[in-house]
């Protein structure tokens, strides 16, 4: 993993939401691949699934990292516009797999669609707008 790579993931990682959901790296090699949300804790919704909020967190988190590859140094992305569609449920005790693609990217916006899985079966898609700001 490039150092800058594993820069944006470490960031993204310490960010107290994603770290309190107890969200992790798919691979750590390659931090572009997605994430995983463990349905427990505060990613569980009470009622023996998971939690519609940790699975969009886990969600924006994949897009970020499929975004980062194509971020300059100097450049930042934050989500702006999120369409969430909850397919099915993901039951408490299980890890939701979170990944996403990079659709297009412009000079100051980017265009993701993202999935969360269980095994094989969807439980959530995500269409994901980011804007590139400035990296502060």
């Amino acid at each position: 993993m490039t150092s800058p790579a594993r820069d944006r993931a470490r960031f993204v990682l310490a960010v107290p939401l994603t770290a309190a959901l107890g969200v992790q790296l798919l691979d750590p090699a390659r931090p572009e691949a997605g994430v995983r949300l463990p349905v427990e804790g505060l990613a569980a919704n009470g009622a023996g699934g998971a939690h519609a909020s940790a699975l969009s967190a886990a969600m924006e988190v994949a897009a970020y990292l499929a975004l980062a590859p194509s971020l300059a140094p100097d450049e930042h992305a934050v989500s702006h516009a999120v369409a969430l569609q909850l397919v099915s449920a993901a039951p408490a005790g299980v890890c939701v797999h979170a990944s996403a693609h990079l659709d297009r990217r412009g000079r100051r916006t980017a265009f993701l669609t993202a999935v969360a899985q269980v095994d094989d079966v969807v439980v959530a898609r995500a269409q994901i707008t980011k804007t590139v700001v400035p990296w502060v």
